[in-house]
């Protein structure tokens, strides 16, 4: 598909990919689930940026029971599990009673480390 659309001549990735398969091939699917779960976090967080570009409320939680998860929306029919979860939506000002408090912010540098 990605040789197609760029025009470029068909087998333009096979090296890469079969490198890339052979990688995963060694793994156990324990070790492989690991590596795709904290891989997760790298789309989450791109969705998350994306919500607040977006003006759309949006949270990520753990905690949830994932089996239950998998079984309502039948992720294991597609060979899928789920590892984090994100709450979108807009919040409701009369139910949140968190956004008339004062909000509270580390300053910068107490968390960030500047390299010299």
């Amino acid at each position: 598909m990605t040789t197609d659309e760029r025009g470029l001549p068909r087998g333009r990735f096979d090296s890469y990919t079969s490198m890339l398969k052979a990688s995963v091939a060694k793994k156990s699917a324990d070790e492989n689930f690991e590596h795709i779960a904290r891989q997760a976090y790298i789309g989450l967080g791109l969705a998350l940026a994306q919500a607040a570009e977006l003006k759309v409320d949006s949270c990520p939680a753990e905690g949830f029971d994932p089996k239950l998860i998998d079984e309502v929306l039948g992720l294991e029919k597609l060979g899928l599990k789920s590892i984090v979860i994100m709450y979108v939506g807009v919040s409701d000002p009369a139910r949140d009673w968190i956004a008339p408090m004062a909000k509270v912010r580390v300053a910068t540098e107490d968390f960030v480390i500047e390299y010299n």
